[in-house]
């Protein structure tokens, strides 16, 4: 009796720790490991995988994305510092995050209460879809009451799958989308229409829409932070406020030089990490504008060999493509060394103000979507102190602007 009682024991703790190295990733299994015997790891392309999230990996960074919210992860070889951090772990050829902060981040459902813990979306729900036109460009708004996972569908008619919306509004007679249930989620199906459909994630939100008009802003200048997120405070001075200030007295110098500009943000308030990527896509110019302690400005471009495959190809496409083709082609590809070519004339440009200023690179998220020439720019807290120090720097970027597209070298 004793030693069956042992046995059932054993086998008991045997099927227990093999639960342990379990995950439950939708409808998937995928193993975990403890590194340091701490927090539970999954792999994360699998995860990313299973539950349809958005997925970009860098040497040293790796972004996991539902909807418009980003979960960033520092990446690390070493065991000692995955166990006592919550950063991404380099293990046996893969990435693997920690699952529990991964669910904390993106607000997954997570349980590790019995059995093999489990990863799921949870259940959203369609509140409305709204349809606008303006200048051209048809753009279907889908409202939703929590972030969600959306893709484009090939074939006809066109169709946009919502990953884990179990809940749609019953379509009115007559209406331009209709709807249908699945066992992952959802469908919507759109009318026909001229040009290809592009998808973008605001906050609760996934915008659809088609055509060309003048969707793409010539130049998109972003205000860094925002909202709750103050970002770096030197004394009274916080850096949402100034780089605001410095985003709008810059949008004053590009208008009235004729550019197109658009800001990803004009107020105070939160935008995504993804949305601010997002907009960085579109333009010709992208500018991220943020500040830092002391004087000096650092100017930093993304390493182009970690572009997406897609800007790859739009980058070899431009260089054997010729007249109006590659007119149009120009609006969302710029040729290799744009941003480096932009970085260093803002450097010049703060440098004869006896600023001192550098170029670097790094694996930047938000500006890793960019296509054209996109710069994150960090001006120190002393020439962003006072309106004349903002105004000035407003006029090197705005120079700096300029002279990358040829549009003379007269100051603003």
């Amino acid at each position: 009796m004793r030693r069956a009682l042992v046995l059932a024991l054993f086998v008991l703790g045997l099927g227990s720790a093999q639960y342990e190295n379990l995950l439950r990733v939708g409808a998937q299994e995928a193993q975990v490991i403890r590194p340091g015997g701490a927090e539970a790891y999954g792999q994360a392309r699998r995860i990313a995988d299973a539950l349809g999230l958005g997925y970009l990996e860098t040497p040293d960074r790796l972004y996991l994305s539902l909807g418009s919210r980003v979960a960033a992860f520092e990446v690390t070889a070493q065991e000692a510092e995955a166990a006592r951090s919550a950063v991404a772990y380099r293990y046996q050829g893969g990435l693997w995050v920690p699952v529990q902060e991964l669910a904390r981040r993106l607000d997954l459902y997570y349980r590790t209460d019995y059995g093999a813990s489990v990863l799921a979306l949870r259940p959203a729900r369609l509140l409305s879809v709204e349809r606008a036109a303006l200048e051209g460009v048809e753009r279907y708004i889908l409202r939703f009451d929590r972030e969600v996972q959306a893709r484009l569908l090939p074939g006809s008619p066109p169709r946009v799958a919502l990953i884990g919306v179990q809940e749609v509004p019953d379509a009115p007679p007559g209406a331009p989308v209709s709807f249908s249930q699945e066992e992952w989620g959802s469908e919507v199906y759109l009318p026909q229409g001229d040009g290809p459909l592009r998808l973008f994630f605001l906050p609760r939100q996934v915008v659809v829409e088609r055509g060309e008009g003048r969707r793409a802003a010539r130049v998109v200048v972003d205000a860094g932070h925002g909202g709750s997120d103050a970002g770096v405070r030197v004394g009274e001075l916080r850096e949402k406020d100034l780089t605001l200030s410095l985003a709008l007295r810059l949008r004053r110098l590009l208008q009235a030089r004729g550019l197109e500009v658009a800001l990803t943000r004009e107020a105070d308030r939160e935008v995504p990490l993804l949305a601010r990527a997002q907009y960085a896509s579109t333009a010709q110019v992208f500018l991220s504008l943020h500040a830092a302690a002391g004087r000096q400005t650092t100017v930093y471009t993304h390493p182009e060999i970690q572009t997406l495959r897609l800007l790859e190809r739009g980058r070899e496409l431009l260089a054997r493509t010729s007249g109006g083709q590659r007119e149009l082609l120009e609006r969302y590809v710029a040729p290799p060394g744009a941003s480096a070519r932009l970085a260093q004339a803002i450097s010049g440009g703060f440098a004869a103000r006896g600023v001192v200023a550098q170029v670097s690179q790094d694996a930047m998220y938000v500006l890793s979507l960019a296509g054209g020439a996109a710069v994150l720019v960090e001006v120190g807290f002393e020439q962003l102190r006072t309106a004349q120090g903002r105004d000035q720097a407003a006029a090197v970027l705005a120079q700096a602007v300029f002279s990358y597209l040829g549009l003379g070298g007269n100051r603003p």
